[in-house]
């Protein structure tokens, strides 16, 4: 298979009248096979689509980018996810101690340099482990707008295809799953936060409507940068 912009617009084209179960069934069992990996925040809303993967292979790879600057609540939601669906391929993937130590030494580069702590912390862990993947599985929304406002379910980044089940549902969708399939909100949903990051950069969600309203809350930024292609 070669990955590159004609499969994208094939892709895209052959699924878009598709459910986000039956997309995410395609991309496992027909499209990518072996090659496919769900890169999961376990945020407030990750349980659904772990929840759709459960059911059609829990042997699935799955792997956190952490941070370690994940909130408390997060990791054991993780737990609490992992166990409920009875997942048997996660990881954790940390960041580079060499970077840590080149860059972020005494860890206060996220306040003066946010790009580039999202950069060791999270692109530069990502690309090293997708060097075993063709696709990944990611939970973005048009509705979460900002960026992603024309979101399609298929992407093509980095020489990669990212696969966006959720790309067209609403709030509604994700308020209903939750309670159609009996799984627990994230701890902190509850609190106000409708968006989940770092400790540092996240705070409650300060814009109805705006679930990422409260992500770098006091700055031009919005996404972390595994979404973006790499400069070259």
């Amino acid at each position: 298979m070669k990955i590159d912009e004609n499969l994208l617009r094939q892709l895209n084209d052959r699924n878009k009248r598709l459910s986000p179960q039956k997309i995410l069934e395609n991309s496992i069992n027909n499209i990518f096979e072996s090659k496919i990996v769900y890169v999961c925040s376990f945020g407030t809303e990750s349980a659904i689509i772990l929840n759709m993967i459960s059911e059609i292979d829990r042997s699935l790879p799955i792997i956190l980018l952490n941070t370690n600057y994940l909130f408390k609540e997060t990791i054991e939601y993780k737990d609490y996810l992992i166990n409920k669906f009875k997942f048997s391929n996660f990881k954790e993937i940390s960041p580079n101690s060499e970077d840590l130590k080149i860059y972020d030494r005494n860890g206060g580069l996220w306040k003066k340099n946010p790009d580039l702590c999202c950069n060791i912390r999270k692109v530069l862990p990502l690309q090293k482990e997708l060097k075993k993947y063709n696709a990944w599985i990611s939970g973005r929304k048009s509705y979460h707008e900002g960026e992603r406002n024309n979101l399609e379910f298929f992407e093509y980044i980095n020489k990669k295809i990212v696969v966006n089940p959720l790309a067209k549902v609403n709030q509604s969708f994700v308020n209903s799953y939750f309670k159609l399939n009996n799984i627990d909100r994230h701890p902190l949903f509850e609190a106000g936060y409708l968006s989940l990051g770092c400790t540092h950069c996240t705070v409650k969600t300060s814009v109805i409507g705006s679930p990422r309203s409260g992500r770098w809350a006091d700055k031009i930024k919005t996404e972390c940068g595994i979404h973006y292609n790499l400069k070259k």
